[in-house]
């Protein structure tokens, strides 16, 4: 009996792991988004890679290893859905996805 309530209290041990780590993964999915900078600190139009939502005049803040410039293609990563970007980089006009640049250059699909 002893040998029997060891497995079962592993196995459920190893459920409720595998549970909450799948938990953690989903409960901080990210969003990717790609832009265009209007100026240094904001993007003229952002789209989520998500649902090719376009959003203009977003606020994004340089960093040393960030500093875009007037004209630079950008992506950013987010945890909350756009509002913060944890993840800033300059990227190629090649780098971001068809779609989501007709979306950028406001040309119908």
């Amino acid at each position: 009996m002893n040998k029997k309530s060891a497995i079962l209290l592993i196995s459920g041990l190893a459920v409720l792991a595998i549970a909450m780590a799948a938990l953690l993964l989903f409960s901080t999915q990210k969003s990717t988004y790609y832009g265009y900078m209007e100026n240094g600190t904001t993007a003229e139009k952002v789209v989520s890679e998500k649902n090719n939502e376009v959003t203009e005049s977003v606020k994004v803040e340089p960093t040393k290893d960030f500093k875009p410039k007037k004209g630079d293609f950008v992506k950013l990563i987010s945890n909350d859905d756009g509002k913060t970007f944890y993840k800033k980089e300059v990227v190629t006009h090649d780098d971001i996805p068809h779609g989501l640049m007709m979306k950028i250059h406001e040309m119908d699909m």
